[in-house]
Formats: C-alpha cells, sequence, structure tokens
C-alpha cells in the first residue's frame, strides 16, 4: 500500500487473536516502519476481533476502549484506540468495526446493524463530550466492515453518516461525514461482490475534527480507495477469498479475502507523505 511506504494505522476488523495479530505485524517489512499490535479480545461468538497495527515511529497510544454490543449472541465489540501524532502530539480516536452479518438476509439481519449503529454513535457523543477542548472537535475516523451500505438506515440514521460535510461543520450532534459517496459510482463500486451487485460494505468515517482547516489532523481531499491489485482479484473480478481444503468448490489456500480493503490518507502535519490509514 502507498507505493511501499505501507500504513502508519492499519485497521483489521476479522482477525482470531492477537497472536495472529503478532505474525502478520512481523511479517510486514518496512524499513521506515516499527509495528507494534494494539489488540482486544471480544466474546463473538467465532472468536473474531477487531485490532490495530500501529507504527510507533509516527503514532503513540495514549489509551485503548470497547464497546460491546448487546446483542442476544455475541458479536464483535467496537474497538477504540486514543492516539498521538509523535511529530505534533495532535490526538486523535481511530475505531474499529465489525458489524453483524447479512448471513441471515439484510431484511431479518437489518435490526443488529442498527443496534451496532446506536451504539456507534453513542461512543461518538461520549468521546466528544469528553474532548478536553470543550468545543467537540476531537478528530475521530471510523474504519472497517459495517455489512450496510452508507444508505442504508444503519448508517444513516443512526451512526449519523452523511454524506454532507455541512451537516458535520455545523452540528454539535456527533455527525460524522461518509468518505465513501464519491466512490459509490462508475465500475465496480464496492468493496464486496455479492452475486452480480456490489456493495460497499468497508467504509471510512470522520469527526467535524478531522474536516477542520486548523486541524493537525485533516482528511486529505479525495484520498479514499478501495485497494484491489490484481493479486487480490480472482477470474470473475470478485475478490479472491482464501478457502480451506474441506471448502466443497475447492480450496484456494492462495487467497486473501471476501473483501477488498479500503485505504485513506489523513494530512498530519510537518510530515504529511508518510501517514496513511
Amino acid at each position: 500500500m502507498f507505493d511501499g511506504n505501507g500504513p502508519a494505522l492499519l485497521g483489521v476488523c476479522e482477525v482470531e487473536n492477537e497472536s495472529v495479530m503478532e505474525k502478520l505485524a512481523h511479517l510486514i517489512h518496512i524499513p521506515q516502519r516499527n509495528y507494534s499490535v494494539v489488540a482486544h479480545e471480544s466474546d463473538d461468538a467465532r472468536g473474531i476481533d477487531t485490532s490495530f497495527i500501529i507504527d510507533t515511529n509516527e503514532l503513540t497510544v495514549i489509551s485503548t476502549a470497547h464497546q460491546v454490543v448487546i446483542k442476544r449472541s455475541a458479536t464483535r465489540d467496537l474497538f477504540w484506540v486514543r492516539l498521538r501524532v509523535n511529530a505534533t502530539d495532535a490526538e486523535f480516536v481511530a475505531i474499529a468495526n465489525h458489524w453483524p452479518s447479512r448471513s441471515a438476509g439484510q431484511y431479518s439481519s437489518e435490526p443488529f446493524r442498527i443496534l451496532a449503529g446506536e451504539t456507534h454513535a453513542y461512543i461518538i457523543s461520549k468521546l466528544l463530550d469528553e474532548d478536553q477542548g470543550g468545543e467537540k472537535h476531537l478528530p475521530i475516523i471510523s474504519m472497517g466492515d459495517y455489512n450496510d451500505e452508507p444508505f442504508n438506515r444503519s448508517m444513516q440514521e443512526y451512526t449519523l453518516g452523511t454524506r454532507d460535510p455541512g451537516r458535520v461543520r455545523y452540528s454539535k450532534s456527533g455527525h460524522m461525514l461518509n468518505l465513501m459517496w464519491p466512490l459509490m459510482q462508475g465500475h465496480d463500486p464496492g468493496s464486496y461482490l455479492y452475486g452480480s451487485n456490489w456493495n460497499m460494505l468497508d467504509q471510512f468515517l470522520v469527526s467535524y475534527g478531522m474536516l477542520r482547516t486548523a486541524s493537525p489532523i485533516r482528511v486529505r481531499n479525495n484520498s479514499v480507495n478501495i485497494f484491489k491489485p490484481e493479486i487480490l482479484k480472482a477470474s470473475s473480478g470478485k475478490p479472491r477469498k482464501f478457502s480451506r481444503p474441506s471448502t466443497k468448490r475447492g480450496a484456494d489456500l492462495n487467497g486473501y479475502s471476501g473483501h477488498y480493503r479500503t485505504v485513506n490518507g489523513l494530512r498530519l502535519k510537518q510530515r504529511p507523505a508518510q501517514n496513511h490509514t
């Protein structure tokens, strides 16, 4: 990613445990990076967690926290980390998400994602209320697999993921800007292919604090992309999913993921070229 420079912050939304994260961090060999794992074990029924890999040359972990999504069967927690930019001492919060799946059908499972969205909105409001500046300008970036699209109810009504920057700028209620809307058109407009339809399930949302001109941490205009080099693609154009030998249609032990991932460039003052998410 990023012409071989790699990310300063990597959010992972489906990982088995901290040991796997440590192996991944160890296998990433980028000379200017010093990767460290920030992990959290949730009570998810499948044992799936959300975690971060952080370049400690660029960022320092201040604190971590999580919030359980109250659902009849356990799902992934919302996990967040407060970070300090080493070059400027500016602080921001990153939230890792992996919302309940659509395996039972989009309509039947929607209430679970609405529940996750309401929990997410509560976290945002709480973080903004605790902002030491008192003006609700804390930079927050929320990322991951939401298992819903930007126009679905869980994203627009509960997470407050608007497509209008003006609603974020003048709101004190925790509205966030959903950065994926510009990619919702053209060829292959999504990160996950279901049948013949592309879904934009993997997303980035940012708070007003990342849109302010005066902020030391800003989102670059049009910096969000879907990372899908040829090596990640199957012959059908779908993401090349890893599959076990027991898979009915044959194994692909060289596969990667059922989703293409989204990448985002943040603007960090003094050292803008190497800071990516």
